[in-house]
């Protein structure tokens, strides 16, 4: 009798923290902000909450991000298609304006379609990288002279040749996801720099266009984020082109910024690599 009494005393912390722990788990994820675990530290499952902590904020997270992308998809698919839908109406003729109208907002759906493709893909896990050294002068001038024919901006690439230990295909991606938002907010002209500061090697991507306010400096690469303001939209689409160059600076142990640009007066953006 005895020793039961002192085996229920032994276990009655252990079997609170679990009735805890299963109320707390009932609750993952059907709350709108996320359910965090509070046990005393010398509980001997408190490794076990650590870890549904951890997955409570990975769940919470991915729920906020579909709400957004189902916000956003439903923006950005609205418009191409009530344009779509009355285009159709007025029965146009092959090869007329209204015709190509059509062809082009098809390729913007496809293009939205694509990106959300493309971030679920980079999204899912760090893929394994083929590590070698990157020239990044060469890597940018050949992503403008792929570009340059697709637009009236004059695009330019200035800097030493200096290299990086990276995956050159990701690195290409970022470059081009940048120089693509670049390109649709310029006035007229893009720099792309490569330059060396003491502790990193750097692609700053420049534009003459209106910028991005400091206040959203912060949330620019943010998934599905876009600005109110159509004048500063840099994310472009759903949203998603600067949350890919975000992930992949992350797996390249690197980091990606905004701030005003010294040389033409609109956006700079840029991607730093630690030496």
């Amino acid at each position: 009798m005895l020793l039961g009494v002192m085996l229920a005393i032994w276990l009655w912390p252990l079997w609170r923290d679990l009735a805890y722990l299963t109320r707390k788990v009932n609750h993952l994820g059907q709350e709108s902000e996320n359910v965090a675990i509070a046990l005393k530290k010398r509980s001997v499952i408190q490794p076990i909450a650590n870890k549904l902590n951890m997955l409570g904020e990975r769940v919470h997270g991915l729920l906020r991000d579909q709400r957004e992308l189902t916000g956003a998809v439903a923006h950005e698919f609205r418009t191409p298609i009530a344009r779509l839908k009355f285009a159709l109406e007025m029965k146009p003729e092959p090869d007329s304006q209204a015709w190509r109208g059509i062809q082009a907002d098809l390729d913007e759906l496809e293009g939205l379609v694509q990106e959300m493709l493309d971030y679920t893909q980079y999204d899912a896990m760090t893929p394994e990288l083929n590590i070698a050294d990157i020239p990044l002068n060469t890597l940018c001038s050949e992503v403008v002279a792929r570009l340059a024919p697709t637009t009236n901006k004059t695009l330019l690439v200035c800097g030493d040749e200096l290299t990086v230990r990276g995956d050159g295909h990701f690195i290409e991606r970022a470059v081009i996801n940048l120089l693509n938002n670049a390109i649709r907010h310029a006035k007229s002209q893009v720099i792309v720099e490569v330059y060396q500061t003491d502790n990193a090697v750097n692609i700053a991507v420049n534009d003459d266009g209106s910028g991005v306010e400091p206040a959203l400096a912060s949330r620019i690469f943010d998934p599905f984020f876009r600005p109110d303001n159509s004048r500063v939209r840099y994310a472009g689409g759903a949203g998603l082109g600067l949350a890919i160059v975000q992930r992949i600076q992350i797996w390249h142990q690197g980091s990606a910024s905004v701030t005003s640009s010294r040389s033409l007066g609109g956006a700079c953006f840029i991607l730093s690599y630690p030496l």
